[in-house]
């Protein structure tokens, strides 16, 4: 009967027991830190606003109804599979495109080209629309018994948007690891040759939490890859607070011709002391003035960190 069998099983969508325990696993871990990153973002800005700050909470909130759509999905009987699959499509949108848009956003730190920043948030948009409306499509023409033609699409479009969303978080990521080359070059200090050391050591891991994702989708564990994701997003999120503080540190300092650290510390703590004067910048047009508020803005609402 229908009323006794969970949603995977009536769209057919199904995994086996010891997979069921693997799910549940994951699902703890990725909840445990998505509550840890909610109050750790709480705590750690002191103003609520900006670009980095929104993306960051809203990624980290949308990993626990994204959770929770599956165990709805692979553990309660008798409800429609129409119910944990519009939590997960929502709660996934916000995931991965807001993963992009906090990258983004920190690339700001270290990349200092406005036109390549706003090409950098175009993709992401692009990619969204591209990516998530089609599968989405597919994803709810496929719930219905026996649609193989929904089916077999969306198990294509599942492989593009994985190889499509992996390969646009390497390019950011890969930028911040040039860009962060170039720092070293420039600041050959212990310290400085230290905190950038550990930025690019995070990068590379962000990266192979990507490509493990695709891994697992390709060797044909497609339930243990769905709940999976909110981990890897979970733990790449947590790495932001492991050298965020740091990074600003040593970005803020760029633009100081004094002792950098002490500059940059000012720039965080106090940024009304940092903000440049009319002479000492010659903005190219108005939106690239509008950009550089906003990544001030960014910088000065992050505290207490190292």
């Amino acid at each position: 009967m229908a009323g006794s069998q969970t949603a995977s099983e009536t769209t057919g969508f199904t995994v086996n027991q010891v997979e069921k325990y693997i799910v549940t696993a994951f699902v703890g871990i990725a909840w445990y830190n998505a509550i840890e990153l909610v109050i750790l973002c709480l705590a750690t800005f002191k103003r609520y606003e900006g670009t980095y700050f929104w993306s960051l909470l809203i990624t980290s909130l949308s990993i626990i109804p994204y959770c929770l759509g599956f165990i709805l999905f692979f553990f309660v009987a008798g409800i429609s599979p129409y119910i944990p699959v519009t939590l997960i499509v929502l709660s996934w949108y916000c995931t991965v495109t807001g993963h992009s848009v906090v990258l983004w956003s920190r690339l700001h730190l270290v990349l200092q080209k406005p036109k390549v920043l706003r090409w950098i948030i175009y993709l992401i948009v692009f990619d969204a629309i591209i990516l998530q409306i089609p599968i989405t499509v597919l994803l709810y023409g496929a719930l219905t018994p026996g649609n193989t033609a929904f089916s077999h699409g969306y198990s294509i479009m599942e492989h593009i948007q994985l190889i499509g969303f992996c390969l646009q978080e390497s390019l950011i990521s890969g930028l911040y690891i040039w860009e962060t080359f170039k720092l070293l070059r420039l600041r050959p200090s212990r310290p400085n040759r230290r905190i950038l050391s550990q930025l690019l050591a995070i990068n590379i891991v962000v990266l192979v939490f990507d490509v493990a994702v695709v891994a697992i989708e390709y060797a044909g564990k497609y339930g243990l890859q769905v709940v999976f994701k909110p981990v890897a997003y979970s733990i790449k999120l947590r790495l932001e607070y492991a050298i965020l503080g740091r990074l600003v540190l040593i970005a803020t300092s760029a633009c100081s011709e004094s002792d950098p650290m002490e500059s940059s510390v000012q720039t965080v703590l106090n940024p009304a002391l940092s903000r440049p004067t009319t002479s000492d910048r010659d903005p190219s047009s108005a939106e690239e003035e509008g950009e550089w508020r906003q990544d001030e803005t960014d910088l000065s609402s992050i505290s207490r960190m190292d």
